[in-house]
C-alpha cells in the first residue's frame, strides 16, 4: 500500500489541479458525518465470526460475516471516491494515507505482539511458517500465502494467529487497485467496470473449482470476493447517480427482490433439510452462489440504512452497545485469533485445562478479553493515530503550496 501511495502521487497531481479549498471543506463535513447504522451492521458482521471461532457451531457465519465487511467496504470506499471526484477534492495520496492510518496500526501491533509468544512456544519448523506468514501480512499477500499453504488452515489454532489476515489482504488489494481504476477509467465505462467485478466473483469460484484449486483459493483471493465488493460499489454508484439515472436503483432493487430474497430463502431451506438428512450435498455445492445471495441482502440492508431506517430496524442498528461494537469491530477482528490462541496456553502454563472449564466461562473469557483489547486499542492506538489526519492534511497543503511556488519561479 505504501508503494501504491508513492505511485499515486503523479496521478494525484494530475487529477487535483485548481483551487479546491471550498469544495474540500463542504465534502469533508458531509463525508465525516458519523453513521451509527453502518457501525450496527459491522457489529452484526463481527458477532457470528467471533462466536463461531469461539466454538459455537451454531454460528457458521464466519465467511458470511466477512462478506458483510466486503459489501460495506465496497459501498463506503466507492461512495467516498465518487463524492470527492464530483466535488473536485479527490486525492489518491490522501486516500491511501487514510487507509494506512486505519488498517496498519492495529494489524502491525498484533503482529509484533505475536512474535515473542511464537518464539517461545513454537517448534522451529512452526516458527519458520509463522515468520513467512508474518512477511506475507506485511506485504498484504497473506491470502496468497495461505492458498499455497492449504494445510495451514487445518493446523492447531495456536499455530495460526495470523490466519484471519487473508480477508484484510483482500481488502488491502482492493484499496490499492480500485481507486486507480475509478480515477483513470472513462466515466462512461465505470458502471461496466463495477458490473464486471460482480460477475468475476462467481465465475472465478466456478473456474477455480473446475481447475481443481483448493477451497482456500476459491474463497480467499481477491477475484473470489469481487462480487461482494462490487455489489457494495454498485449501490454506491447507483446512489451517486440516483438523480440522473434513477433506473439503476430500481434495477438493483429488482435484482434483490427477484433473485436475492427467493434464492437465499431456497438455499437456507435446502441447508436446513440437509441438516435432517432429507437432501444431500447442498452446502458443498452452494459455495459459488451463496456469497452473491448474501451480498444482495446486505446491499438491501445498507441501502435502507443509508436512506434512514425507521421503527425497529433503526432502533436495532443504532442501539448504542451494538453501534459501539461496530466501531471497535476492526480491533475485535484483528485481535481475536491472538486472544483465542493465547488464553488456553496461559491457562495451561498455570496448570488449568482451559477446555475443561464451563463452556460459558470459556466464551466469556475469550470474547471479553478480545473486546477489552479492541476497546483499549481504539482509545489508545487507533483513535489517536486517526486524529493525525489534520496533520497530514496540513502537510499536503504545504507540499502543494511549495510545488506551486516552484512552478511560479
Amino acid at each position: 500500500m505504501a508503494l501504491a501511495w508513492v505511485v499515486g502521487t503523479a496521478a494525484d497531481a494530475w487529477w487535483t489541479r485548481g483551487d479546491r479549498a471550498r469544495s474540500r471543506a463542504s465534502v469533508g463535513r458531509r463525508l465525516t458525518r458519523y453513521r451509527p447504522e453502518i457501525d450496527g451492521l459491522r457489529a452484526l458482521a463481527i458477532i457470528p465470526v467471533i462466536l463461531f471461532h469461539a466454538g459455537f457451531e451454531t454460528f457458521k457465519g464466519g465467511f458470511v460475516g466477512v462478506d458483510v465487511f466486503f459489501v460495506i467496504s465496497g459501498y463506503l470506499i466507492t461512495g467516498l471516491i465518487l463524492d470527492e471526484i464530483k466535488q473536485g477534492s479527490f486525492s489518491i495520496v490522501r486516500f491511501y494515507e487514510r487507509r494506512i492510518r486505519r488498517i496498519l496500526p492495529a494489524l502491525f501491533f498484533v503482529c509484533l505482539v505475536c512474535i515473542p509468544f511464537a518464539w517461545l512456544w513454537m517448534l522451529p519448523s512452526e516458527f519458520r511458517d509463522f515468520s513467512k506468514s508474518l512477511a506475507a501480512v506485511s506485504l498484504f499477500v497473506s491470502n496468497f500465502y495461505f492458498w499455497n499453504k492449504s494445510g495451514y488452515f487445518e493446523a492447531a489454532t495456536e499455530l495460526k494467529p495470523l490466519l484471519h489476515t487473508w480477508s484484510l489482504a483482500v481488502e488491502e488489494q482492493f484499496y490499492i487497485l480500485w481507486p486507480a481504476l475509478i480515477l483513470f477509467a472513462p466515466r462512461r465505462l465505470l458502471l461496466k467496470l463495477v458490473i464486471s467485478a460482480i460477475v468475476i466473483g462467481p465465475l472465478f469460484r466456478v473456474a477455480a473449482h473446475f481447475l481443481d484449486f483448493n477451497w482456500i483459493a476459491r474463497m480467499t483471493v481477491l477475484p473470489a470476493s469481487l462480487d461482494a465488493l462490487g455489489l457494495g460499489a454498485l449501490l454506491a454508484y447507483s446512489s451517486h447517480h440516483a438523480g440522473e439515472r434513477p433506473i439503476l436503483i430500481k434495477r438493483l432493487k429488482q435484482g434483490i427482490y427477484w433473485l436475492g430474497v427467493p434464492g437465499l430463502i431456497a438455499l437456507l431451506g435446502l441447508q436446513k433439510l440437509e441438516d435432517y438428512n432429507l437432501v444431500g450435498d447442498v452446502t458443498v455445492n452452494s459455495w459459488f452462489i451463496e456469497p452473491v445471495l448474501w451480498a444482495l441482502m446486505f446491499v438491501w440492508v445498507i441501502n435502507r440504512a443509508s436512506l434512514g431506517f425507521s421503527g425497529v430496524g433503526a432502533k436495532i442498528l443504532e442501539f448504542k452497545p451494538l453501534a459501539y461494537t461496530g466501531k471497535i469491530s476492526y480491533g475485535i477482528y484483528v485481535y481475536h485469533p491472538f486472544v483465542y490462541a493465547l488464553l488456553p496456553i496461559l491457562f495451561y502454563r498455570t496448570g488449568v485445562n482451559f477446555f475443561l472449564l464451563p463452556r460459558l466461562l470459556q466464551f466469556g473469557l475469550l470474547v471479553g478479553t478480545t473486546v477489552g483489547m479492541a476497546a483499549l486499542s481504539w482509545y489508545f492506538l487507533e483513535s489517536p493515530i486517526n486524529s493525525l489526519k489534520n496533520h497530514f492534511t496540513y502537510a499536503e497543503q504545504n507540499a502543494r503550496s511549495g510545488i506551486q511556488r516552484l512552478k511560479a519561479v
